[in-house]
This record gives C-alpha cells, structure tokens and sequence, in this order.
C-alpha cells in the first residue's frame, strides 16, 4: 500500500513530460531555487505535505509528508532551460521528468500531462 500510495503521489504531483536530454540552467525573473511547498488532502480524506527544494547548486530534493508522518523522501538534480524545468532523480526507479513552469516571487506551477500543481514558496 505505501508503495502504491507513493507512485500515486509522483503521478500526481510530480506529473511531467518524458525524454532525457542534457539541459543548461538559466534562470531569468524570479528564481527557481527555493523551498517549495504543496500541501492538501487527498480523496481518501488524508493530509499530505509535499515539499520540493530546489537548491541553488543544482540539486533537488522531494520529501512527503503523509499522515503527518515521513513517508518518503527523493533526490536527485535539476535543470532549466527555455521554459522547462527538468528533474533527474538519482533512484533508477523513479521517472525522470519535464514540467512547463510559471514562477513568481511566492508561487511556482508545475504543468505536465495535462496536470497543474501549484507549490507555495517556504524561503
């Protein structure tokens, strides 16, 4: 179940499009680098706490709070450029993905397959 409950949170929250490619960052406007946070419920009534940090040495982290406890935690690098943000996850098992973003000084969107996801900025 937590494994089935954790592919669900990364189809929904981490919903991007596919393809590697080796990307460059550029970072123009507000920056990408940051703590970000998604909370909410999901349909089953349960709270969960997404945060997604973006360090500025090009390293990312995703940790999940679900229930109010640790559920689980991912890592790996990320990248910009053109208006897609890319994340490679160091766990081979994880999907890679490419997210069209929006970002202003409080709030980043994350759009992929068709799905928005929308972080608020922590610090």
């Amino acid at each position: 179940m937590k494994r089935f409950l954790f592919c669900l949170l990364l189809c929904l929250l981490l919903a991007g499009c596919g393809g590697r490619e080796t990307v460059t960052t550029t970072e123009s406007g507000p920056g990408l680098a940051g703590v970000w946070v998604n909370a909410g419920q999901y349909s089953d009534g349960h709270d969960f706490v997404e945060t997604l940090t973006l360090a500025a040495d090009g390293t990312v982290t995703v940790h999940l709070e679900y229930r109010g406890s640790d559920y689980a935690t991912l890592t790996g690098s990320w990248s910009e450029e053109n208006g897609v943000l890319r994340v490679d996850f160091t766990d081979p098992n994880t999907k890679d993905r490419g997210y069209a973003y929006t970002v202003t000084d409080t709030t980043l969107v994350l759009t992929g397959d068709g799905k928005a996801v929308e972080y608020q900025r922590s610090r």
